[in-house]
């Protein structure tokens, strides 16, 4: 019998927002044993709309082909999702929300709001607080999939800053500094969402560790 995990590889990766960018293809090479994918999609603001979404499609197909690929939504994809109201931020493209809405209704499948490992870790956009958490009235972090599912409206943006900077946000766009304040207790967590320099390791409270992948035009993914 073969060995997956041989055949594989045993690493897991995390690649931060892409914005249409395709450098996640030059890592589709190396042997892993997961890929996360931590959302944002569309929105660049110098790659034109055909190329963000030759890209997303490439991104689903890929995913389709392999189970170990995963997507998480981020909040820029999160606005053209079908039955959300009034979420419009920065970088919109008002004049290709219907083909944006459209695929992804059509990969909506695919796209979790939460993944979490056996050991300990939650990957998703922006960060899961024991306030949002305690909010849906979930038993496990995956329930935050299952909020979604039920209605769509769970994500929207809804707090005091308005850079997001909130504990009462959801995982598509809570800031770093108030995931730190309150950790949804027990977990490592790997965000994109929050630009940074380069990919930044920070302790949690009462919780493991917070890793930010969000490098922009590095191009430089986590290993884990």
């Amino acid at each position: 019998m073969n060995d997956i995990s041989n055949e594989f590889g045993t690493a897991r990766f995390a690649i931060g927002d892409v914005h249409g960018r395709p450098f996640w293809k030059s890592y589709m090479h190396t042997r892993y044993k997961e890929f996360y994918f931590m959302g944002d999609y569309f929105d660049s603001f110098d790659i034109p709309f055909s190329r963000q979404y030759n890209n997303f499609l490439a991104i689903c197909d890929a995913a389709r082909k392999d189970s170990r690929i995963k997507l998480c939504l981020g909040n820029h994809d999160y606005q053209y999702i079908r039955g959300v109201h009034d979420q419009q931020y920065s970088g919109f493209q008002d004049q290709h929300y219907e083909e944006i809405s459209a695929v992804l209704e059509e990969n909506i499948d695919l796209l979790k709001i939460v993944y979490v490992t056996k050991d300990g870790y939650i990957i998703s956009h922006a960060g899961v607080t024991g306030w949002f958490y305690k909010s849906i009235g979930g038993s496990r972090p995956e329930d935050i999939n299952n909020a979604f599912d039920n209605d769509r409206n769970v994500l929207n943006f809804f707090g005091f800053d308005i850079y997001g900077d909130d504990v009462t946000q959801s995982p598509i766009w809570v800031r770093p500094g108030s995931l730190k304040k309150d950790p949804l207790p027990g977990y490592s967590q790997i965000v994109g969402h929050t630009p940074v320099d380069e990919i930044t390791e920070a302790k949690l409270r009462g919780a493991g560790k917070l890793v930010m992948i969000d490098t922009c035009d590095l191009n430089t993914i986590y290993r884990f």
